[in-house]
């Protein structure tokens, strides 16, 4: 009873499996880098032609791959990088059908119906193009954002993954940082691949440089991408939000290329009510009122392509360059309770720290002026000053003082993308790609990106950026049914933070003490020091960041993929692996016996 019972499980266990399979294989093709056309082939009747013959050949690269129909008159051809196509289908004592300008868009199958006529009446040629049909037979849910959205829809920021917010379902996180949701999934559940190879930042679940900066791939180099929302197979993975799924572009037997420049300026802009400037008038008073800062975005570049030896290898190249000037603004939390009206001398009403009394005051604002006297009297007391008044003007000037820790900050990025990629014809049956990203960032007070903030002048925080990739792949044609496709990625993301240089306020009050002569801060960095009401100033506690993070990504896949009628069969391996070195030490403490030591960016 035992054993039968255990062949039962083990019957059911293979069942099971079985049904899975049959079930992979009823999907359409997919996959991360590249699509497929499906050729179904009839006579004038609507009867179906077996052994027809199906040759796709590439409009760019002249790349054919070719086919046999089965007895349902259909055959798939897979492995296609997504451009536009040429089928021509011929069969014995049949005129031969051509369609051109076939469209293949990545992770999709386009579908190609052909009717063929007898030889006497002629060839039929199909001019018109063949678009991507709707997808009726897979559960998945992914669009498409081609090239021609990519090219010709507005963008604010010129990053060209925010065109996933095409999709419906997506929206932007509320934290203002360029992140999306999905389905209302969480925004680090998300997955990038670029050409297949993953183009995420572990550390911070992100894609790869974050969000601070423009972008990491320029956008002349991206062919299309897909956006996956749900239902999608494993082959994508590593995700529960969606998976954006890249493909760039290659060259081809024409030269091709563009050049670009993107001019944006907020001179006709309106004003931002909440960027406020805080100003001393020749009174003594304070006045705090909405301003425009300057805020010029700039980009161009170019991409070109062709052919290095014709049908045999082809270059693409893309350089881009991204500018922005964009100063920020220190503010106060609350400006009218930071800058109160200055307190008088005390001498005016014939009084003393000792004798004084709230109900000297009743005249208008009496109440702020007696608040801003007993800060006065708390200074006499603390710093044992000689007098009321020696305390007044030591608050006055404390207030001017700190009011040099407020105002424009000046602020910048800029980020430098080059994209060089190699396509090799080796034959007939095998074909590969090289390709390298390079992008260096560098934003000075560029860690606070929005138009105010509640940091000093010098407390914004230096941004740098440094993300270098190479994907290599190789496809395979085993037979025309029978491919695999082999995929290796190594890359890093390295990321460092530093402050600024202090302001003369902070050299001369943290760095240094007027107090305490002789002191100086070890790192020769003022601590952070945050005011009521007022701001954070000083070095914030999230910095330095030397190596935060510093990562090394080493990836490869290998994917076989056996086409049989309309079934689809994929098995394979993806392996990846990400070596994290994170240096931080925020809240940092210096030992007393500690003598003067610096850090430098490393």
């Amino acid at each position: 009873m035992l054993k039968s019972g255990f062949v039962f499980r083990r019957v059911m266990c293979a069942l099971g499996l079985l049904m899975t399979l049959v079930a992979a294989e009823s999907l359409r093709a997919q996959s991360t880098t590249d699509g497929a056309i499906s050729v179904t082939v009839t006579d004038a009747s609507g009867a179906a032609v077996a052994g027809a013959n199906v040759t796709v050949r590439n409009n760019g690269t002249s790349l054919e791959q070719t086919s046999v129909t089965d007895d349902t008159g259909y055959t798939r051809v897979a492995k296609l990088q997504p451009t536009t196509y040429t089928v021509k289908v011929e069969a014995a004592g049949m005129a031969p059908f051509t369609s051109e300008n076939v469209i293949v868009q990545v992770g999709t199958v386009t579908d190609v119906f052909a009717k063929l006529n007898v030889a006497s009446a002629g060839a039929t040629v199909v001019v018109s193009a063949e678009t991507p049909a709707i997808n009726t037979s897979s559960p998945e849910f992914a669009g498409i954002v081609n090239q021609e959205a990519i090219s010709k829809l507005p963008i604010n920021n010129g990053r060209w993954s925010s065109f996933a917010l095409l999709t419906p379902g997506a929206v932007n996180d509320t934290s203002g940082l360029g992140l999306i949701s999905f389905r209302g999934i969480s925004t680090l559940l998300n997955n990038s691949t670029v050409d297949g190879g993953d183009n995420n930042q572990a550390f911070f679940s992100e894609e790869r440089g974050r969000t601070r900066i423009g972008y990491t791939i320029a956008k002349a180099a991206v062919q299309e991408f897909q956006v996956n929302t749900s239902n999608y197979s494993a082959e994508y993975g590593r995700a529960a939000g969606a998976v954006i799924n890249t493909v760039t572009k290659s060259g081809s037997n024409q030269f091709h290329g563009e050049v670009y420049f993107f001019d944006r300026d907020n001179d006709w802009g309106a004003i931002n009510p909440f960027t406020t400037l805080t100003t001393q008038n020749s009174s003594g008073g304070f006045t705090t009122s909405p301003y425009k800062p300057k805020d010029v975005r700039k980009i161009y570049g170019f991409g070109a392509g062709g052919p290095v030896i014709k049908d045999k290898l082809f270059f693409f190249f893309a350089f881009d360059r991204y500018d922005k000037n964009y100063p920020g603004t220190a503010r106060a939390t609350s400006p009218a309770a930071f800058f109160a009206a200055p307190a008088p001398d005390l001498t005016n009403f014939g009084g003393s720290c000792a004798t004084l009394d709230k109900t000297q005051f009743t005249m208008a604002n009496g109440a702020n002026i007696f608040t801003a006297i007993q800060n006065a009297c708390t200074l006499q007391s603390n710093l044992g000053l000689a007098t009321y008044g020696d305390a007044v003007s030591d608050y006055n000037n404390g207030l001017s003082g700190l009011l040099g820790e407020l105002g424009t900050v000046p602020r910048t990025g800029q980020a430098t993308i080059f994209f060089p990629r190699l396509d090799w014809q080796i034959n007939s049956k095998n074909h590969a790609s090289f390709e390298v990203n390079r992008m260096r960032w560098t934003s000075p007070a560029g860690i606070q990106t929005q138009g105010s903030n509640t940091f000093g002048v010098a407390s914004f925080g230096n941004d740098y950026v440094r993300a270098t990739w190479g994907v290599a792949k190789l496809y395979t044609f085993l037979t025309s049914s029978l491919s695999n496709e082999a995929r290796f990625q190594y890359g890093r993301g390295f990321e460092f933070e530093f402050a600024q240089p202090p302001t003369a306020y902070e050299q001369a009050n943290f760095v240094t003490s007027p107090n305490f002569p002789g002191y100086t801060n070890p790192l020769g960095l003022p601590p952070d020091v945050f005011v009521t009401n007022g701001f954070d100033m000083g070095v914030p506690i999230f910095l330095q960041r030397p190596k935060y993070p510093d990562e090394k990504r080493t990836q490869f896949a290998d994917t076989v993929t056996w086409n049989h009628g309309k079934h689809t069969l994929k098995f394979g391996v993806d392996f990846a692996h990400t070596n994290d070195v994170a240096q931080n030490l925020p809240n940092t403490e210096i030992p007393s016996s500690t003598s003067g030591t610096a850090l430098s960016p490393a």
